[in-house]
């Protein structure tokens, strides 16, 4: 589903990934933890088709992220992004925000999926009148409305209680065990981070297993 090899990334002099190889299998949801500057996050991005590595190359869905040529049509069909902050846009209503970029096709399942999240009696009021857990629930919807074939998660509990982030992480899990739907996932919260299947802690630009 998700190779990476030898990716070493710069920014300037400084070297945020040093020859990093990972994979994910399809379906396997991922966690990735580390200090703040660990290059957790600039690794997301790469993997993700965000960024483009100083060195090295992914390949995603069976495609070599440096040849795809429409990218963001490719983004659309196969990726969900899940972020710490919802960028929900607030005068845009939960159903709006959810159905802005999705294809018409797959509009016809967003309310199963509102109510697969618990969030469908949300469906008509703005972003700012509903709690954080519930946008960022709404932003799990987003990110899901499309059908991706993997999801990225930079710090998607980071600005919510330990409840909610529980909540986040176990739905999290029921996606990726239910639908198939490989998850790669970036966190500080070792102990959410245990619902993955599998843990990498980044140090310093180097990937390894959590022990």
């Amino acid at each position: 589903m998700i190779e990476a090899k030898s990716l070493t990334h710069r920014y300037g002099s400084d070297e945020a990934l040093h020859a990093v190889n990972f994979s994910v299998q399809e379906g396997e949801f991922v966690a990735i933890v580390g200090e703040s500057g660990s290059g957790k996050t600039t690794l997301l991005s790469i993997l993700s088709t965000l960024l483009t590595p100083t060195q090295g190359s992914v390949e995603i869905i069976g495609n070599d992220t440096k040849r795809i040529k429409k990218i963001d049509n490719f983004r659309r069909k196969n990726i969900g992004f899940i972020f710490q902050f919802h960028y929900l846009i607030n005068y845009l209503t939960v159903y709006e925000n959810i159905t802005l970029a999705i294809d018409k096709k797959n509009r016809a399942g967003v309310q199963t999926l509102l109510e697969e999240l618990g969030i469908e009696s949300l469906r008509e009021r703005y972003p700012y009148e509903i709690s954080g857990g519930q946008r960022q629930r709404v932003a799990i919807a987003r990110a899901l409305a499309n059908h991706p074939k993997v999801i990225f998660a930079d710090e998607p509990t980071g600005n919510l209680d330990s409840k909610n982030s529980r909540n986040v992480f176990a739905l999290l899990k029921k996606i990726a065990e239910r639908d198939h739907i490989t998850v790669v996932v970036v966190t500080h919260d070792l102990q959410q981070a245990k619902n993955a299947d599998t843990i990498y802690e980044m140090n310093d630009g180097h990937i390894s297993n959590y022990n």
